[in-house]
């Protein structure tokens, strides 16, 4: 169909994300639970975590609002996760190579063929937000 437009839907609680993945918040919760839980055990990247996250319960509820935002399309998260979490935190390069490792390993494992999105997106979190980051 030419000049065809497709349309958004108007809830927040379709399971196609922009690519057309089949996930689901519930999804998303489970890969940012395991993520952190693997992430927290890390020798590298654990410590900081473990020191950053006071409230991990709220911080799985902002995290699983980002990526709904950030996959899925919905609304649910409003901020800058660069300037408000990330870079108080002054990782250095080998330590977001080290989430996005990690990052990419859980969404793989957690989500099969369904993590492109996340890890695409992680990736470009990481390569903006380590541009200015120490080399160390």
């Amino acid at each position: 169909m030419a000049g065809a437009t497709r349309t958004l839907p108007l809830t927040t609680t379709t399971t196609e994300t922009r690519g057309g993945y089949d996930v689901t918040e519930a999804d998303i919760r489970r890969l940012v639970v395991s993520f952190y839980e693997t992430a927290c055990e890390d020798e590298m990247i654990g410590p900081i975590f473990r020191k950053a996250v006071d409230d991990w319960e709220a911080h799985y509820d902002k995290l699983t609002a980002f990526w709904s935002t950030m996959v899925l399309g919905t609304d649910r998260y409003a901020g800058r996760p660069a300037a408000a979490a990330h870079m108080p935190l002054h990782l250095t390069k080998p330590q977001f190579e080290r989430w996005l490792a990690i990052w990419a390993s859980t969404a793989e494992s957690q989500l099969g063929a369904r993590a492109h999105p996340f890890v695409e997106q992680g990736g470009k979190m990481a390569r903006s937000m380590s541009r200015y980051a120490p080399r160390k």
